[in-house]
């Protein structure tokens, strides 16, 4: 009867720390992804206007926020000050994530710009710089990997804006373990099919 229960239980012990090796896995490459940015650290001058760059992402089936969406309205709102303004990028999606912006954290919709022609991350970076007045500080927000690549787009984009770019405060140990997970996979597959963006 003992050999039996373990014998059952064997395979759920291997599937569970299978999970958890993932997990863990997927918060590294997160983790590293977020102290390995490209964008200065130094002080910003208070007086300069601060826009976050929001990246789209689809909807639902249904046309609501989907997990990712609502991630990454909840990385703007963390790092928006008083007077942040937010430019949200992305083709039938822009919309969606500043109506929920506005709704579950109170943010001012004067202080919100929808982007809706960009179908991926280089037409989102590039068709938003045009709404963001040159001279300010830009934060790219979305997860620390997709970010990584949107700062890397934008100083290719607008070499001449590079010194606006600041990092976002994005990761946190533990917060959105499946949806980490699902982004560390989708970058790995993306770097090993040698993906260069659309222009």
């Amino acid at each position: 009867m003992n050999l039996t229960g373990r014998a059952c239980r064997g395979p759920g012990v291997v599937a569970l720390a299978s999970l958890t090796a993932l997990w863990l896995a997927a918060e590294a490459v997160h983790g590293a992804a977020e102290r390995r940015r490209v964008v200065p650290h130094e002080p910003v001058d208070t007086a300069a206007p601060e826009t976050l760059l929001v990246l789209g992402c689809p909807s639902d089936k249904q046309g609501r926020p989907s997990p990712r969406q609502r991630w990454r309205v909840d990385l703007a709102a963390r790092n928006a000050g008083v007077a942040t303004r937010f430019v949200i990028t992305g083709a039938g999606e822009a919309d969606v994530m500043a109506a929920d912006l506005i709704a579950r954290h109170g943010i001012d919709p004067a202080r919100v710009t929808g982007e809706n022609e960009a179908t991926n991350t280089w037409q989102n970076v590039g068709n938003a710089a045009a709404l963001i007045a040159p001279g300010g500080v830009v934060r790219i927000v979305s997860d620390p990997l997709h970010a990584r690549r949107g700062e890397r787009y934008w100083r290719l984009r607008h070499p001449e804006r590079a010194d606006e770019l600041r990092p976002a405060r994005l990761y946190r140990f533990g917060e959105h373990p499946v949806l980490k997970t699902q982004t560390a996979v989708y970058a790995v597959l993306l770097r090993g099919t040698g993906y260069r963006p659309v222009r």
